[in-house]
């Protein structure tokens, strides 16, 4: 039975007090009808916001894309603590595959990623709502306005709160490439 929205904190912080460490299994929630797989140690992900930054990030994503959650029914969103992620024969910081949305939690220049904002989710998400795997949609170029929308929160780090700065050049995609 997948967890209601409202009962995610409350689920993921007693997940999380069962075991530390990467040995543990991997913790598991739902948004909406999304399914949620934590396979990283990313300090946001721990935070009782966590749910509901991800249930923003994902509709200021739908929103710009032109999607709604119907579009994501029955995913899974995987989040990994691998600096990369296997897609298509490649490795990328996310893919959109066989139903599931998997991203890394690591920027390739500095380290973890403070924010689930600065991950490649709403990159991920346009392909799950259009497609458009060789990038030829000028959105893929124009992503300033849901940077706008999701600018301006705080994230983490393992001292605690830090600024996230939103990279729109990490969701941005040549135009006709993969």
């Amino acid at each position: 039975m997948r967890a209601r929205l409202t009962a995610a904190p409350v689920a993921l912080v007693l997940a999380l007090a069962c075991g530390q460490g990467r040995d543990r299994a991997p913790t598991e929630l739902a948004v909406n009808q999304l399914d949620v797989v934590l396979e990283t140690s990313a300090p946001f992900s721990t935070q009782t916001d966590f749910p509901a930054r991800l249930t923003s990030t994902i509709e200021a994503a739908l929103a710009y894309w032109g999607g709604s959650w119907d579009d994501l029914r029955d995913l899974k969103v995987t989040l990994t603590d691998a600096a990369t992620v296997p897609c298509r024969g490649r490795q990328a910081l996310g893919c959109f595959e066989d139903g599931e949305l998997r991203l890394t939690t690591r920027d390739p220049s500095l380290g973890t990623f403070s924010c689930v904002e600065q991950t490649v989710l709403v990159h991920e998400i346009g392909h799950a709502v259009i497609g458009d795997a060789y990038h030829q949609d000028p959105r893929w170029m124009e992503m300033d306005a849901v940077s706008s929308a999701l600018s301006g929160r705080m994230g983490y780090d393992t001292a605690g709160e830090v600024t996230c700065p939103i990279y729109v050049s990490v969701w941005r995609h040549p135009l006709g490439s993969l």
